[in-house]
């Protein structure tokens, strides 16, 4: 029997038993969600409330807050757990991106002044199976073509479309042509050349001063306040002055921070000087209750026009491929490290923010990003106005789609394989013409999106009958249990 034949009776067999397995999903999903955000809930229920809250807005909006689910779906038996019969050692050990989905790609200004598209959210990013993210990008292109109002046909068009890119890419790239560089010269469809045009156009306005900070007396500092309404019961865009302890972390941070810089010496000492600084609320999704501070620095010159604005993210544990991938899979120190890193090798260059860096103050772990309109990330609101207004058709959403497929291979393509060099040969040799692949990912998308969809349902439910923390009590609030008693030695 072919390869491809097993894989498929295999997980028919599996999918047998997925009506059983239903009995125990609610119980299973609650754990698994209290347990990915139990650190947060601990420190700081309220904002994880609210994260809850926000994650039961939209599909989408829960998807982006899910991978936990998904790849404890993955080595699950039911409609998440399907062989793929297009693996091998190396192509199970890649730098993958962990969190794929149309909103993860955005903008970048290269050392030489040109503006590329580029994978902009390494929070997830490890080692593990290509092939798990390529199915989650069909499942969040599926989602979020969804979200913004496509029908089924257009939907399923804009999937075909990233996992045509996909292989057309590791093909392209294993005969020897170039990475995909995908910058407003070469013609890659109406989504990436708006999104790059304003990103020049914001950037260089230095928009993201105006939004964040104030000019007082000549000197910028920050600016408190609300930048869009609540909604829903969480908070969308708010400006907040830090605490106490907030500032002396944020110190240790901005301390010890220019030391990994891929270049600290291109800049001159006074650039490092702190002007002020506040705490961002309502940003992400996944990553909504963590703490994002934005500080102001000096920058070039004493002009208040090129000071530095630097978003400071506080980076959790990523979620775990466990034995999905059976190499070790922390060859990072830390956290920071690890998303740095990630995002130089995937992005191939250490210029597209020179400002890029990472610091652990046990036993918490940051990154550091200039915070600036030159990377400007996709949005599906903009992409759902454009639709609604006539300016863009269904097709111009799948050949975006196409582009997050490409960028997606590059990204895989580049990571290193157990025996040294790029990951691009092994996969194209293993994806050959690459149709089994689209269709074994096709077909698994087609039994997971309704479990899918039935665990945003059930999401809302545990919610409703659990309350705001899904029913998790806090440490604190546990204080007066009798404890167990030791067993006894033996």
């Amino acid at each position: 029997m072919a390869a491809g034949a097993t894989g498929l009776l295999a997980a028919a067999l599996l999918l047998a038993c997925a009506d059983a397995d239903d009995v125990a999903r609610g119980p299973w999903l609650q754990q698994v969600l209290v347990a990915d955000n139990r650190p947060l809930a601990e420190r700081d229920p309220a904002q994880t409330a609210e994260k809850y809250r926000k994650m039961a807005s939209s599909p989408y909006a829960f998807f982006r807050a899910t991978l936990s689910v998904f790849l404890g779906d993955a080595r699950r038996p039911g409609p998440g757990f399907w062989p793929t019969a297009f693996g091998s050692g190396p192509a199970t050990r890649v730098l993958a991106l962990g969190d794929p989905h149309l909103e993860n790609f955005g903008s970048f200004e290269n050392g030489l002044g040109v503006h590329t598209l580029e994978i902009n959210d390494f929070d997830g990013a490890t080692f593990g199976p290509y092939h798990l993210d390529v199915r989650r990008l069909a499942l969040g292109v599926h989602v979020g073509a969804d979200q913004i109002g496509l029908s089924a046909a257009d939907r399923d068009a804009a999937v075909q479309a990233a996992l045509d890119g996909y292989v057309a890419e590791l093909q392209s790239e294993s005969a020897g042509a170039p990475p995909v560089a995908v910058t407003p010269q070469a013609g890659f469809g109406a989504v990436v050349d708006d999104l790059l045009r304003r990103a020049a156009r914001d950037g260089e306005a230095r928009e993201e001063l105006d939004e964040y900070t104030r000019v007082v007396d000549g000197t910028r500092v920050p600016w408190y306040g609300v930048l869009e309404d609540p909604v829903g019961g969480y908070t969308r865009d708010e400006l907040v002055p830090l605490t106490a302890a907030e500032q002396a972390l944020l110190a240790e941070i901005l301390a010890a921070w220019p030391r990994s810089l891929a270049d600290p010496r291109r800049f001159p000492a006074n650039a490092f000087a702190f002007k002020g600084a506040s705490r961002r609320l309502g940003a992400g999704i996944s990553s909504y209750p963590v703490l994002r501070f934005y500080a102001i620095l000096e920058g070039p010159s004493a002009d208040p026009a090129d000071d530095w604005l630097l978003e400071i993210k506080e980076l959790p544990e990523p979620a775990a491929y466990g034995d999905l991938a059976p190499w070790p899979q922390r060859p990072f120190r830390d956290n920071g490290e690890r998303a740095v890193l990630a995002q130089r090798t995937w992005q191939g260059s250490a210029q597209a923010d020179p400002l890029l860096g990472h610091v652990t103050i046990a036993p918490m772990a940051f990154r550091v990003r200039h915070r600036t309109k030159h990377q400007k990330g996709v949005d599906l609101a903009r992409i759902a106005e454009k639709l609604a207004e006539g300016d863009w058709a269904p097709a111009d959403v799948a050949e975006f789609a196409g582009v997050a497929g490409r960028l997606l291979a590059r990204g895989h393509g580049q990571s290193p394989t157990l025996r040294g060099g790029p990951a691009a040969p092994a996969l194209a040799a293993l994806l050959g013409d690459g149709q089994g692949f689209i269709a074994e990912t096709r077909t698994w998308l087609a039994h997971y999106d309704p479990r899918f969809d039935a665990d945003y349902r059930l999401f809302q439910a545990l919610l409703a009958e659990h309350g705001p923390l899904l029913g998790y009590r806090r440490a604190r609030d546990l204080v007066g249990l009798t404890p167990r008693a030791p067993e006894p030695a033996r």
